[in-house]
């Protein structure tokens, strides 16, 4: 116990006990669970006064405890739980359903039921960038019937959105239209029960990054670096998966003339878990990467010097189903065991996947994971 507190100091990070109660549906805390939580629960705030604490008890459905949150004194007991392992979103407590259907579930984990009903209708996904790739994820998310989207863009639709994507038409480009209102009428359209949030601010204002913090899953549909950047980080701070797609045209810079011919369309689909490799083990994300990126890359999917467009809509299309799927699967728990991160080929029209780690010595891993809000401390300064 000693350790633990030296570490939750170290890191200012709260500290949680948790313990199963198997084979009961209803659990509850037991009275020496009570009484174990008001003794060390006030003793681990006066160590770190600025993070939550807690003490939790696992039932086979439902969870029990006290949680004592930062400046209280009066632990709560109502609370959720969020649990990813293995590719999975778990959340305590579990929707109420008969036997059948939990059983149905387990064996056919797409089947459509009340139980996966509830499990999605409960889930919040934010979607960053509502251009080619997002504006597409955006519908398939309400026909899924996820509970809430979080829509987070600033940019107005214009005419090069029309040919990156079905769902930013003429009359959107003509009259301006701010793209989270595009995309919240398509959803609404699809699916008037989904919760719509537009959020019109950037990746990290603090308007946007408050709405993260909400979000049970976020994918990242933006097309440089350096949001990605941020989009990984505020999903370790606060251990939310984060789905990453995004693509480009690529063209020969060795040819002789403009225009240089086309030599790739290359995209990119990454589910990166918290406590698993993120962008930066993976090397997708560096230094030197984000350095050169410095200044802008523009928002053209295709470095044209004539100011032309490319016709990517299909292409995004392809990204954006795989991860809405990505969502479905985390959701259900079917997914692939293995690490790994997918490179598109839009020529091939193929998804090579490739295996990936976490590294032992990433700097992301290892200072931001489950951080939380950072704590800013007071700097004290003597007059002489």
């Amino acid at each position: 116990m000693i350790d633990l507190l030296n570490r939750a100091l170290q890191q200012q990070l709260g500290l949680f006990i948790f313990h199963a109660h198997p084979n009961q549906k209803l659990v509850k805390m037991s009275d020496d669970d009570l009484a174990s939580a008001g003794d060390l629960l006030p003793r681990f705030q006066l160590v770190q006064p600025q993070r939550p604490h807690g003490s939790v008890v696992f039932g086979d459905q439902s969870i029990a405890g006290a949680v004592l949150m930062p400046h209280t004194d009066d632990p709560v007991d109502r609370f959720s739980l969020r649990i990813i392992q293995d590719h999975e979103i778990r959340t305590w407590p579990l929707p109420e359903a008969p036997a059948a259907e939990y059983l149905l579930f387990t064996r056919q984990a797409l089947t459509d039921n009340p139980l996966l009903r509830s499990l999605l209708k409960r889930t919040v996904v934010a979607v960053v960038g509502l251009s080619g790739g997002g504006s597409q994820v955006v519908p398939y998310l309400a026909a899924l019937g996820i509970g809430e989207i979080i829509a987070i863009d600033d940019q107005r639709a214009d005419q090069s959105n029309r040919l990156a994507t079905p769902n930013l038409g003429w009359i959107d480009a003509l009259f301006g239209i701010h793209k989270v209102t595009a995309a919240k009428w398509r959803s609404w359209l699809i699916n008037h029960h989904v919760k719509y949030t537009g959020i019109r601010a950037r990746v990290p204002e603090t308007r946007a990054q408050e709405a993260l913090k909400r979000a049970d899953i976020i994918i990242g549909c933006v097309n440089n670096l350096h949001a990605r950047s941020d989009l990984n980080e505020i999903a370790w701070r606060y251990c939310i998966p984060y789905i990453d797609i995004g693509l480009r045209l690529i063209t020969d810079e060795h040819a002789p003339d403009d225009p240089r011919p086309l030599s790739g369309i290359p995209g990119n689909q990454f589910k990166a878990i918290p406590g698993g490799p993120c962008l930066w083990c993976t090397e997708f994300l560096t230094d030197s990467k984000l350095q050169h990126e410095t200044g802008g890359r523009g928002r053209s999917y295709l470095q044209d010097a004539a100011g032309r467009n490319a016709l990517v809509a299909p292409f995004n299309g392809t990204l954006a189903s795989e991860a809405a799927a990505e969502v479905l699967r985390l959701i259900t728990g079917i997914s692939y065991s293995q690490e790994s991160r997918r490179q598109y080929d839009g020529f091939a029209g193929t998804l090579h996947e490739f295996s990936v780690t976490r590294k032992a010595n990433c700097p992301l891993c290892s200072a931001v994971l489950a951080a939380g809000d950072p704590i800013w401390q007071p700097i004290y300064s003597t007059k002489e």
